[in-house]
C-alpha cells in the first residue's frame, strides 16, 4: 500500500470517526428534544384528567371511551394502577402499547419512560394519584410516538447518506492532495536513486509557490546536502589529484639520481655528492608532504583532540621564543598589560601547531623582524601574526586555504612548502569553532589574525 493512500486512508478514518460522533450527538438531541416536548404534552393531559374532569371519581369515563374522545387519541394508551401494580382501569387505541407491563411507582411527580420497541419509540408518563395528601395510585399515559418515528428514519438515512458522501469525497480529495504532497517526495526518491545509480549529483527543482512549506524546505535541505556532498567530493578528487602530482615529483627525482647513481656515480664523488644531497633533500621533503598529508587526515576526521583548559600567554611566549631561535629572527610579541592569562579550553597541541604554521609562513616570506599581537577580550582570544613581507596579491588570498595551492610554486617549492601549511590552520580554528582572516598587500607584508572563542 503506498504512503499517499494509507494518507488518504488515515484522513477518511479521523472524518468518519468525527462524523460518527456528531451523528450520534445529533441523533440523541433530535431524539431527546421532541421526547421532551410530547412528555410535557403528556403531563398537561394528565393533570386536566385528574383536576378537571376528574376521571376518578367518574368511573363512568373508563365504561364509555367515547366520553374521553378529546383525550384519548390516535395510539395512545391510559390506565390507572393501583399499589399493587395491578391495572385497574385502562382504555386504549393501540395494542402495542399494552406489551410493556403495568407498574406502580410511589413518585410525589410524573416521572416518564422513552421505549425504544420493534415498532418504533413509545413513551410512558406516569403522574401520581394523590387523596388525602397521600398515593393511592398511579395514572399512566402512554403514546406511540408516530412522527417522531418517522422523522428518525428519515433523520438517518440524511445522516447515512450524508456521511457516505462525505466519506467518499474524503477518499477521493485525501488521494488527490496526498498525491499534490507527496509528489515532491517521490521526485526525492527518483533522485537519490538516480544518484545512486549514475554517480553523478542532482539537484530538486523546489517552486517558488511552495517556498515556505515542510516540503520545500526539505528540499532546500537536500539542494544543500548534495552542493555540499558535491564540494566534498570535488575537493576529494583534487586532493587526490594534487597529493599525486605532489608526491610523483620527489619519487621520481629520487629515482632518477639512484639510477644515476648506480650507472654512473661510483667513480665520479662530485656526482656522487650531488646525487646523495638531492636524494637526501627530496626524502625529507617527501617526508614533510607525508605528515601533512596525515594530519590533514587527522584534522578532517576530527579525532585525539585533548580538550581542556590551558593559558595562552605562556603558549604564545614559548612557542614565539622557539621559532627566534630556530630561525634566528626577531619576534615581537605584544600581549596585554594587565598580565591576563589569558585561559581558553581548547587543545594546547594543535593551537601550538597553528601558531608556528603561521610564523613558519611569515619567516619564509619576509626578512624583517616578525610581530605577534595578542588581545583578551571578554569571550575570545585574538591574536595576529603580521610579516613585512613580499605580501599577496587579493586575487590568491581566496584560494590560500585549498590544500596544494602555492602563490609562487617555485619559491615554496625552494622552502620546503607542500601548500598544505594554511589549509591545516583553517581546519585547526574551525576545530574551536574560531575565525581566521588574512590581509596583504604586495610589497608591503601580511597579517593573518586568528578569533578563538573561550569555552
Amino acid at each position: 500500500m503506498s504512503l499517499k493512500f494509507r494518507f488518504a486512508l488515515l484522513q477518511t478514518s479521523l472524518l468518519f470517526l468525527i462524523l460518527l460522533g456528531v451523528n450520534f450527538f445529533i441523533y440523541y438531541l433530535f431524539i431527546e428534544n421532541n421526547s421532551r416536548n410530547e412528555t410535557q404534552s403528556i403531563e398537561r393531559k394528565a393533570a386536566k384528567l385528574l383536576l378537571q374532569e376528574n376521571i376518578i371519581q367518574h368511573p363512568e369515563y373508563w365504561e364509555n371511551p367515547f366520553l374521553l374522545k378529546d383525550f384519548l387519541v390516535a395510539n395512545e394508551l391510559i390506565r390507572l394502577i393501583g399499589p399493587d401494580s395491578t391495572v385497574q382501569k385502562e382504555i386504549y387505541t393501540d395494542e402495542t402499547l399494552l406489551q410493556r407491563p403495568a407498574k406502580y411507582i410511589p413518585s410525589t411527580a410524573p416521572t416518564s419512560k422513552l421505549v425504544s420497541t420493534d415498532n418504533g419509540f413509545c413513551l410512558y408518563v406516569q403522574t401520581p394519584v394523590i387523596e388525602d395528601e397521600r398515593q393511592i395510585a398511579t395514572l399512566e399515559i402512554a403514546r406511540k410516538l408516530v412522527i417522531l418515528n418517522d422523522n428518525v428514519q428519515v433523520l438517518f438515512l440524511a445522516l447515512f447518506y450524508t456521511t457516505l458522501g462525505a466519506l467518499v469525497l474524503s477518499i477521493i480529495f485525501g488521494y488527490i492532495y496526498s498525491t499534490l504532497v507527496f509528489n515532491p517526495i517521490h521526485r526525492l526518491a527518483q533522485t537519490m536513486e538516480s544518484i545512486q545509480k549514475s554517480g553523478t549529483f542532482k539537484r530538486l527543482e523546489v517552486k517558488s509557490s511552495r517556498s515556505k512549506d515542510e516540503i520545500a524546505q526539505l528540499g532546500h535541505t537536500f539542494n544543500e546536502m548534495i552542493g555540499r556532498l558535491e564540494q566534498h567530493f570535488d575537493q576529494q578528487k583534487q586532493f587526490l589529484a594534487d597529493a599525486s602530482h605532489e608526491l610523483r615529483t620527489p619519487l621520481t627525482i629520487i629515482e632518477s639520481y639512484a639510477r644515476l647513481l648506480q650507472r654512473w656515480a661510483s667513480n665520479d664523488p662530485q656526482l656522487r655528492e650531488e646525487a646523495i644531497e638531492a636524494i637526501l633533500s627530496e626524502s625529507v621533503r617527501l617526508r614533510e608532504l607525508t605528515k601533512s598529508l596525515l594530519t590533514i587526515a587527522d584534522s578532517d576526521e576530527r579525532q585525539r583532540v585533548d580538550w581542556k583548559e590551558f593559558e595562552m600567554r605562556p603558549l604564545l611566549q614559548a612557542t614565539a621564543a622557539s621559532i627566534q631561535l630556530t630561525f634566528d629572527r626577531e619576534v615581537k610579541l605584544q600581549l596585554p598589560d594587565n598580565g591576563s592569562k589569558m585561559k581558553m579550553i581548547g587543545d594546547p597541541e594543535k593551537i601550538k601547531q597553528l601558531l608556528i604554521i603561521l610564523l613558519d609562513n611569515a619567516v619564509k616570506y619576509s626578512q624583517k623582524p616578525i610581530q605577534i599581537h595578542a588581545q583578551d577580550e571578554v569571550r575570545s582570544i585574538r591574536i595576529a601574526v603580521i610579516d613585512e613581507g613580499i605580501g599577496i596579491d587579493k586575487e590568491d588570498i581566496p584560494r590560500l586555504f585549498d590544500r596544494f595551492y602555492r602563490v609562487d610554486k617555485a619559491r615554496s617549492r625552494k622552502n620546503g612548502g607542500v601548500g598544505l601549511g594554511l589549509a591545516i590552520a583553517e581546519s585547526i580554528v574551525k576545530l574551536h569553532a574560531g575565525t581566521l582572516t588574512v590581509q596583504s598587500e604586495i610589497g608591503e607584508g601580511t597579517q593573518v589574525e586568528i578569533k578563538l572563542p573561550k569555552g
